[in-house]
């Protein structure tokens, strides 16, 4: 059930399934018993602040995984300076159109639902959402934080392999890597401390700043997590492309022990997840990092070996997948404060939430396709395409592998 030989499949399967689950994952936040969220509903579950745990832990890890390793693939095959230009423009336009168009209602819906809680009065509530939505703050980006994060992550490593290509290193990594191929049985544990000892000193350096009363310390502290969280990621996906011995050495081939340990991880991160103290958090720190790798491992081997095929309905997904990510979560915000009104029970209110939010979302993504122009706007796809092609995130057809981002 593998792909032909150069064509890896599973790899857009992943990002699309990583995607989407930022559906379940934002829509269980609503009902988090321990995580506050933007908007909540009065109506908390256990269940759902579970299910938020687990995923938080390998959702974006495994996304970043993802894009190194393409990343690295277009790297290989374009100078780093022309494939630079082009994530500018893919990943930056979405974020600049994400601000305008989809900022304001969620800053609306984030004000309206404390109206709707019977914390302030529905005028109130709109002066204090024309204010939000005219004077700049972190509330703008939402989560559109991963697209200037990717692109921090591209400019970085665009300009590693200039240096490599210029300096003439090349012959010199390649041997590195096949020193540490060699040492096999420390390339994952020795993955896993490096990601826990990442994680502690993010953990500690955002705690740090967040307690000096300076705004200067108040931004960095935001542009410490989750910006820098997830920088490891986006260079081991790199890597496992740049050294292709390496990919058995970490990503999952067969057996229990490591989805084992994988979830175990999962399941004491999410436990300890919104716990205070310095002691618990520094735990959760290192549970999630531990679960990050190996659910990513996990999942990365899963789709080799299930998903390498090429099939019309997965690669419709793929193509709507970056754009239904954008659009959810103005949506679940606003149908989470549409479900402050009744008195639902959580889990049905939330599959409600996830359902039309999907089906909204797709929707929405069919008619965005018929515009060249909203094309460029949603997916910075260039305007002077020949053909209304998808985005490189939900990426064409392509005689030898896929590509993303």
């Amino acid at each position: 059930m593998s792909a032909a030989p150069g064509r890896e499949h599973h790899w857009d399967s992943l990002r699309a399934v990583l995607m989407l689950l930022g559906i379940p994952y934002h829509a269980a936040m609503a009902y988090n018993t321990r995580v506050l969220w933007d908007v909540q509903s009065l109506e908390k579950s256990e269940a759902l602040t579970w299910l938020s745990g687990i995923l938080v832990t390998f959702r974006m890890p495994a996304f970043f995984i993802v894009a190194g390793y393409f990343a690295a693939m277009m790297l290989s095959r374009r100078a780093p300076m022309v494939w630079l230009r082009g994530r500018v423009v893919r990943l930056g336009v979405p974020f600049l159109t994400g601000i305008v168009l989809l900022a304001p209602p969620q800053l609306l819906f984030i004000d309206l639902k404390d109206a709707l809680n019977g914390l302030m009065t529905v005028p109130q509530a709109m002066d204090r959402a024309a204010y939000d939505v005219t004077h700049p703050g972190f509330g703008w980006i939402m989560h559109l934080w991963f697209l200037p994060a990717l692109l921090a992550y591209s400019s970085l490593i665009a300009i590693a392999y200039a240096l490599v290509q210029a300096t003439g290193l090349q012959p010199r990594l390649t041997q590195a890597g096949e020193n540490l191929v060699q040492r096999r049985n420390l390339v994952l544990p020795g993955i896993l401390v490096s990601c826990i000892l990442w994680e502690l000193s993010i953990h500690l350096v955002h705690v740090r700043l967040l307690a000096m009363p300076s705004p200067i310390a108040f931004l960095g502290a935001h542009g410490i997590d989750p910006y820098l969280r997830y920088l490891p990621f986006f260079l081991i996906g790199a890597l496992l492309r740049a050294v292709p011995y390496l990919r058995p050495l970490v990503v999952w081939q067969h057996g229990w022990r490591l989805p084992l340990t994988a979830s175990v991880a999962a399941l004491v991160a999410a436990l300890l997840r919104g716990r205070t103290g310095l002691g618990l958090e520094l735990l959760y720190n290192t549970a999630d990092a531990v679960a990050a790798i190996l659910m990513s491992a996990w999942l990365i081997g899963w789709a080799n070996r299930f998903w390498n095929r090429p099939a019309r309905t997965v690669d419709r997904i793929v193509d709507a997948s970056f754009t239904i990510y954008l659009l959810h979560h103005p949506l679940i915000y606003g149908l989470v404060t549409v479900f402050l009104l009744v008195a639902w029970p959580p889990v049905i209110e939330f599959l409600v939430v996830c359902l039309l939010t999907l089906a909204l979302s797709y929707a929405m993504h069919r008619l965005l396709r018929r515009s060249r122009l909203a094309l460029f706007l949603f997916n910075g796809v260039p305007l002077r395409s020949a053909s209304a092609s998808a985005p490189e995130l939900t990426p064409p057809p392509a005689p030898l592998e896929g590509t993303l981002r």
